[in-house]
């Protein structure tokens, strides 16, 4: 139930030890995703999804001032919203604008508007699309254009298959059906990494032990 911070810098000058410790973000429960805004201002952190996520109810998303996590994480936290139900992971839109939360427990992917989250949470949600069972991953590519969920089946429901969904951004956000189709993966897809060139997305594939690469260029 917490975050730990250590001092990457001392660590690297001096060779990693307790003395890097440099304290605990308190979370409400269980702390799956986490990412930094895009300006090194806010670190923006989601839990809530349970094992199974049948068991989910609604998670949270926490917003932390990262330069007061350095030097006092104990009383970094600045606001902590609603998120939907088990969320998994979070990233942001290049700008920082745009925050982008995949909710497991409900199949969904969900859009927050950064400013809102921190003035008005109650209208802070700005797009939420129906993907797959149990999304976990996701990732910006083609300059932000699209946005691909790794929807993991983790718990094996009868009949339904893993892949990744191709989300369109725009389409998303001016709420209309943004799901523009699904790319096969390997058993329960869960993270990813987009080469430094932008063409080709790396998806681990858990259960199957599987490292799967996708053409960009080719998705739809």
């Amino acid at each position: 139930g917490k975050v730990a911070v250590f001092n990457l810098k001392k660590a690297l000058a001096s060779g990693a030890g307790p003395g890097d410790f440099v304290g605990f973000i308190p979370m409400t429960s269980d702390p799956v995703g986490i990412t930094a805004s895009p300006d090194g201002r806010y670190l923006y952190v989601v839990s809530g999804l349970a094992n199974t996520a049948i068991q989910s109810g609604m998670g949270t998303l926490a917003i932390i001032d990262l330069h007061k996590a350095e030097v006092n994480p104990g009383s970094s936290v600045v606001k902590v919203d609603n998120a939907g139900c088990g969320p998994a992971r979070v990233i942001t839109s290049a700008d920082g604008k745009d925050v982008w939360v995949t909710a497991g427990g409900s199949n969904a992917l969900l859009g927050f508007s950064a400013a809102k989250l921190l003035s008005d949470p109650k209208h802070a949600l700005i797009a939420r699309i129906a993907v797959g069972e149990i999304p976990l991953g996701l990732v910006l590519v083609n300059h932000g254009s699209r946005i691909v969920v790794a929807n993991s089946n983790r718990e094996k429901m009868s009949g339904v298959l893993p892949g990744l969904a191709v989300v369109d951004v725009s389409k998303a956000l001016a709420g209309k059906p943004a799901v523009l189709g699904v790319v096969k993966s390997g058993l329960a897809p869960r993270q990813f990494a987009l080469e430094p060139n932008g063409k080709t997305l790396l998806v681990t594939n858990t259960d199957s032990g599987e490292l799967e690469a996708v053409n960009v260029a080719q998705l739809p």
